[in-house]
């Protein structure tokens, strides 16, 4: 099944003198297959054209479709893979520890918790006590938390300590925190980034967690940012920002603090004090995109109204973000609005230290996740 996948492999006219493995497996054992070749274009040419009857001629020379909104093409055409043909399924499983899911005025259109259901995982919506009985009503509830508190006007944090603090009362040795927004659940492997219905994707990235003294704060990378043609990508990314859906180590004396941008800045705070941060890109979340983003249409709900739209072109976020850590953030304007961007090479040191008791083992771990091909 995987010659189906895979993509036309980029040939190498040097041979290298040494077949060097690459260093992420020393840590990567006994964890999902991620096996990633040199599928990416060996030359690459920029084709202008004057008028649309020149565009429309070329298409017909070259016998690849091309039109007014084609940005890139291959020659010879290659076929795309239709989305869902293929696809990893297994058991419904559990993660170990909690999933725990702020959310507001979502109750009939989050994401999150559909994906979830798909592959067994049991999670809990904490909302405000104002929208309660309505989250009970869609969701269950045996699925709703009711927090204390309605409308603060400081966006998610209020919400995310109360999750930390239920965590903590419950004796869990690390919770999740994951925004309601997800669609789906990915794995990258085999050049391709493929939807999973069932199996152990939670336990997977839990258990490589669990493995570590020091890894306070992990979780999946959107695939957005996870590209699929190159054979340097590594299934995990150290000391970086983790966002969206965050396994924490629930027993360190942090919170939640400020307004906005509130994952990098615990992301921070954790690598100023020597933890480790991990971001997996063999094991992805495929989340909604943000407003702001091109062709993005905003969700309703959310802090959309009463946090997020500052009429500043995202200005606050920015320079919220630049104040707690001026060290490392500059603000910079790209797509037409600001940014922050952080410089994370002082953290390059940062290593993560394996427990004493951990024994490394030989070969892969599917966790139950089975490549399927939709029939």
């Amino acid at each position: 099944m995987s010659d189906k996948l895979y993509r036309q492999e980029r040939v190498s006219e040097q041979m290298n003198l040494f077949d060097l493995e690459p260093t992420w497996k020393d840590s990567w054992w006994s964890m999902p297959e991620f096996s990633m070749r040199d599928v990416r274009p060996k030359y690459r040419i920029t084709v202008n054209f004057m008028t649309k009857h020149d565009l429309h001629e070329f298409s017909k020379a070259t016998g690849v479709r091309v039109t007014e909104r084609t940005n890139s093409m291959w020659y010879p055409n290659i076929e795309k893979m239709k989305h869902g043909s293929f696809y990893y399924d297994g058991p419904k499983t559990d993660s170990k520890y909690p999933v725990c899911i702020p959310s507001k005025g979502r109750a009939d259109c989050q994401r999150t918790g559909r994906a979830l259901d798909r592959m067994g995982v049991s999670y809990k919506f904490f909302v405000e006590q104002h929208e309660y009985e309505t989250y009970c009503q869609h969701l269950g509830e045996n699925k709703v938390v009711k927090m204390p508190f309605s409308n603060l006007g400081q966006g998610s944090i209020p919400a995310r300590n109360f999750i930390w603090e239920w965590a903590k009362e419950r004796g869990h040795e690390r919770h999740w925190t994951v925004d309601d927004n997800i669609n789906r659940f990915v794995r990258c492997n085999m050049n391709r980034r493929i939807g999973v219905r069932g199996g152990g994707f939670f336990r997977a990235m839990e258990d490589f967690v669990d493995r570590y003294e020091n890894i306070a704060m992990a979780g999946p990378h959107n695939v957005g940012f996870v590209p699929d043609r190159s054979p340097t990508l590594t299934p995990f990314l150290m000391n970086s920002r983790v966002y969206s859906c965050i396994l924490l180590n629930t027993k360190l004396d942090y919170r939640w603090r400020g307004k906005y941008n509130e994952d990098t800045d615990l992301s921070l705070r954790l690598l100023k004090d020597g933890y480790c941060t991990l971001l997996f890109r063999a094991l992805c979340m495929d989340k909604m995109p943000t407003v702001g983003v091109k062709n993005a249409k905003a969700m309703k709900g959310g802090n959309t109204d009463n946090v997020y739209n500052t009429g500043d072109k995202r200005l606050s976020f920015a320079k919220s973000l630049q104040e707690q850590h001026p060290d490392v953030v500059e603000i910079v304007w790209k797509f037409n609005r600001w940014h922050h961007r952080v410089d994370y090479r002082p953290f390059k040191n940062n290593k993560p230290i394996l427990k004493p008791n951990i024994i490394r083992e030989v070969g892969n771990n599917e966790y139950c996740m089975e490549l399927k091909e939709k029939q």
